[in-house]
């Protein structure tokens, strides 16, 4: 099974933010899906459950349902960005490819509610990177200097957590990156080739 396994070609799962019930017509989300399709990669771009909430108990189990697996690279953004370092945790994967992740609830309620954040207590729930790093050999980070959501060192906690150094990218005055970036297909193509 590992054999046939290791032969399948890569895909790519685009894991949204919140609040997007539509992914087509959300961020760069289908752009990014059609960029993907046009150099002959595999690309899953569906709106995912519980669009709003982006409970990980729900998201988590959607993400498999997708067929994510050890050649399957995880595009997470925001909230999507959580359920791929939580997906990761549990699952082999080729790739994770985060953007404006963040370490904490940031003091929100829903965000709390949505069941990826460590606790506020510093023992409960926990991120268990090595989990994540032995589970995937493949990580890269983008962040913005000015996103109006998460702070820097939110996305450093993550960039620490999982030891990036030249696949940890803070590009300035991005915001939280809802329009597309050159550098995502870029860094993409790349884990493909890997």
């Amino acid at each position: 099974k590992s054999e046939m396994a290791s032969a399948k070609a890569p895909q790519v799962i685009i894991c949204p933010g919140n609040g997007c019930d539509n992914i087509e017509q959300a961020n760069w989300y289908f752009s990014f899906y059609n960029e993907m399709l046009q150099s002959g990669v595999s690309c899953v771009c569906e709106s995912f459950p519980d669009p709003f909430d982006a409970k990980r108990n729900i998201w988590i189990p959607f993400i498999e349902s997708l067929g994510a697996d050890e050649n399957t690279i995880l595009v997470g953004h925001s909230s999507g960005a959580q359920a791929a370092l939580r997906y990761a945790e549990s699952h082999k994967l080729k790739g994770v490819v985060l953007v404006c992740a963040t370490y904490s609830d940031l003091n929100d309620e829903s965000e709390r509610l949505s069941g990826y954040y460590p606790h506020a207590d510093g023992i409960t729930n926990l991120y268990n990177f090595e989990a994540m790093k032995s589970n995937c050999l493949n990580w890269h980070q983008f962040h913005s200097d000015n996103d109006p959501f998460i702070p820097l060192h939110e996305a450093e906690q993550i960039r620490d957590g999982l030891n990036l150094t030249e696949t940890y990218y803070m590009i300035p005055n991005k915001s939280h990156f809802f329009d597309k970036f050159s550098e995502l297909k870029e860094v993409v193509l790349d884990l493909i080739n890997k």
